[in-house]
């Protein structure tokens, strides 16, 4: 089931589009066991307990580069967008039980910091991890004017940090998170003094599709790339699709 809802402006909080989903989900799924098909339900984000597996490994695959590498390097702390809270759940836990040990900070772009504690939890108990959430993970709002709602300085920091240094966030993730956590770096600077931070950058591109009339006067003399439809697709090169 794919849910498209035009124009959600009216949806205050990721906790509604989630009640929408699992109800229509759960129409579809006893539809289709009436059927005697076996259907699996996957939530928002991929956000249950199973789906937290996918970032615990994550953990384990970022300890091996560190292993490997020759700097020597030791994160202090992880830094996260929080959505649906499957990420912070699995970067959380297998921080904790790995070596790594990092504090992971989590910046939710939507709803509030004592939704994905709850949350959270629900999906580390989901793992009997016998763990409480917030001894594992610190969340702090950074939603702004609300999900995928952007303040000009949001945006003007997308496009200072993309030309700054080639990393391209988005305005409805990574670009929230980024911005609260520096933010918080600039009012608390003690707190992260001498620290070294591992900015986890999950994505969400395709978020900028939506600010194009909004980043246009922002961006100025940069172009767009368009490529042509007689460019073939050759050998993994050319166009996306």
């Amino acid at each position: 089931l794919l849910l498209y809802v035009e124009n959600c402006d009216y949806l205050k909080s990721s906790l509604q589009i989630f009640h929408i989903t699992r109800t229509l989900t759960n129409i579809l799924k006893e539809k289709l066991l009436k059927e005697g098909r076996r259907p699996y339900v996957i939530p928002v984000g991929g956000s249950n307990s199973i789906g937290t597996w996918g970032y615990i490994e994550a953990i384990k695959e970022i300890e091996q580069q560190l292993q490997t590498g020759t700097g020597g390097v030791k994160f202090d702390d992880i830094v996260v967008a929080c959505g649906s809270g499957g990420t912070i759940a699995g970067l959380s836990l297998g921080s904790w039980l790995g070596t790594l040990k990092a504090k992971v900070h989590a910046f939710s772009v939507c709803d509030d910091p004592d939704y994905f504690y709850d949350y959270t939890q629900g999906l580390l108990d989901g793992l009997n991890a016998g763990v409480d959430s917030h001894d594992i993970v610190n969340i702090q709002n950074s939603k702004g004017l609300g999900y995928a709602i952007n303040t000009s300085e949001e945006l003007n920091f997308v496009k200072d940090i993309a030309a700054a240094t080639g990393v391209v966030l988005d305005p409805v993730y990574s670009g929230k998170a980024a911005y609260g956590m520096l933010n918080d770096m600039a009012q608390n600077p003690k707190k992260w003094e001498g620290r070294k931070v591992l900015f986890v950058h999950t994505g969400g591109l395709l978020g900028l599709f939506d600010k194009v009339d909004q980043m246009a006067p922002r961006v100025k003399n940069w172009s767009r790339m368009d490529v042509h439809e007689s460019v073939p697709r050759k050998d993994g090169t050319g166009k996306m699709f």
